[in-house]
Order: C-alpha cells, then structure tokens, then sequence
C-alpha cells in the first residue's frame, strides 16, 4: 500500500479517539486518557496515539513521567496499565505510545530505523524526545528527565534506544524481559553478528558507547522467564548466540556490557535486577520496576 494511503488508513483508525484526546496537550485530567501526539520529523508528520494516566494526586501538581513501551502485541494501553497501581501509590504519571505494526515494523519500532541512516532526529526514538517536549508543555510532568521502561519487545526498543541516544533526556531506562540485546561491543566481540545483535552498521562511537553506559540502566530479569520454546521468542542465529532464552539472553547483555565498561573505564551505574518467581509478565516486571526506582521514597 502506497505510505500516503496506508497513513491514512492509519489515521481513520484512530479518528474516533479524536473527540477524546487532548490533541495538544496531555495529562489534563485524573484518570485514564490518551492525546493524539502529531510527531514532526524530517520525514514527515504522523499521528501517534498515546494511551495516557494521572493518579489523582497529580491532577493539580508535576509528577515524575515514566513512558512506557508495548510488546510485540502493540497493546499501548495494556503498557499503561501494567502501571497504574505503581502510578497511584508513587504518584507517577504514565504514557504509552502506540507504534503500530502497519506504520512501524520491526525494522522501525524494535531496531529504531537505524540502520544506514546517520539522521538520529528521523529515528522512531526520536519521537520519545518529541513527545517528552509535548509533555513538558503541559505544565504537569517534572523536567528532571523521564523514566524509560520496556517489557519484551518494548524492552528491546528501550535498549536500544539507551545505548545508540545516550543524549536521550530519559533518567533511567529499564529494560525488562528483551528477546534478544543489542551487545554494546562491535560485530567481532559479538560473535561476528551486526545490528541489530551488535553495534556494528550503527553511528556508534567509543565516545557515544562510554556516554551510554553512564547513564542509569536497569536489567530486569524474570528467573522464570526461561521458556526456550516461546512462540515470541526471536529464534535467529543471531540471537540464539546470545543465549538458549529470555532469562540466559539478558544475563549475557549483563556481562558484555559490564565487561566492556570496564574496558572503556567507565564507572557505569548499570545494573541487573533478576525478578524471583515471575516469567515473561510485563504487569509483575513494571511493579518490580518501579519499586526499584521509587520504593525509597
């Protein structure tokens, strides 16, 4: 289908949120909602749907932002509400952007359109950036950075993102359950494989790698998420390398990032949080998430 014609599409599709959403300014009222973020880029405009939630203590004041990214199954407003109960008990406002198979596949939304384009501001990551400009407009999210959090296929976008957009205003990224990583080494540390299981065909530098792994990054890790026979488990030679599941795979990235760390002399603030008897549940992960990020205060 011609690009102009599947945008299109794509927007008779979400026309009848319009009458609800705040088309310019989100987290207006108490509650669950959604704003149609109309994303400018140099390659054009789109519509973007962001399933939004403020607890009702934030109605009146800032609250801290988390965006929160989907799985393989695109269900924006299922990310948000694994985060609700965390939102209403830490005061947090929520929003998840709905990145839609027809629009973004996987090249797109878990790999960022990286690939042979030097351009970060025409990366899908770059809408997180954009949308976060939109937030703070509203006079309701704190501006000391937004918390980054992915489950599954969400998470491999939430990495990839950390290590190739170190710049990114994002204050811990958090990446829960990824199929398979992204190794922050080039492609012959990685077992000869490129992007997306290595650095190599990225803009990558050793500069912009040491600025990624100095920025707070969570690993988090369901021990029961070890299921070698998931039908959404990515079963590439490339990811096989990485390890036999979910669970093997994250610890690997574990190990290759704070190995090349200390190669690069970084202190890095990354750190793995392994999840005890939760398997691949994006609900348990953004409550073991946010307990680890806001438990404390």
């Amino acid at each position: 289908m011609p690009r102009v014609l599947l945008r299109a599409a794509c927007l008779l599709v979400l026309m009848p949120l319009a009458g609800q959403a705040h088309d310019l300014t989100p987290f207006q009222e108490a509650g669950r909602s959604h704003v149609l973020h109309e994303d400018v880029s140099p390659t054009g405009t789109e519509t973007i749907n962001i399933e939004t939630y403020v607890p009702q203590a934030c109605a009146d004041k800032r609250c801290p932002l988390v965006i929160s990214l989907h799985g393989l199954l695109r269900n924006a407003a299922s990310a948000r509400d694994s985060w609700v109960e965390a939102a209403d008990r830490h005061g947090l406002i929520i929003a998840a952007p709905h990145f839609d198979k027809e629009r973004f596949p996987t090249r797109l939304y878990q790999q960022g359109g990286v690939q042979g384009e030097p351009d970060r501001a025409k990366w899908v990551y770059s809408v997180i950036e954009r949308f976060y400009d939109q937030a703070l407009k509203s006079s309701r999210v704190t501006d000391t950075g937004y918390v980054l959090f992915g489950h599954s296929a969400g998470a491999q976008f939430v990495h990839r993102m950390a290590i190739l957009m170190p710049e990114a205003r994002f204050s811990t990224a958090v990446t829960a359950n990824a199929g398979y990583c992204t190794l922050p080494v080039g492609k012959e540390a990685a077992g000869g494989f490129s992007y997306p299981y290595s650095l190599d065909g990225t803009p990558a530098t050793e500069a912009s790698t040491k600025a990624a792994l100095a920025k707070p990054t969570l690993i988090m890790l369901g021990d029961q998420d070890t299921d070698s026979g998931h039908p959404q488990l990515n079963k590439s030679r490339g990811a096989e390398a990485q390890g036999p599941n979910r669970f093997a795979r994250g610890e690997n990235f574990t190990r290759v990032a704070a190995a090349e760390a200390k190669r690069l002399g970084v202190a890095s603030p990354w750190r793995e949080i392994v999840v005890p008897g939760v398997g691949h549940e994006q609900g348990k992960m953004a409550n073991a998430a946010a307990q680890a990020l806001f438990g404390g205060r």
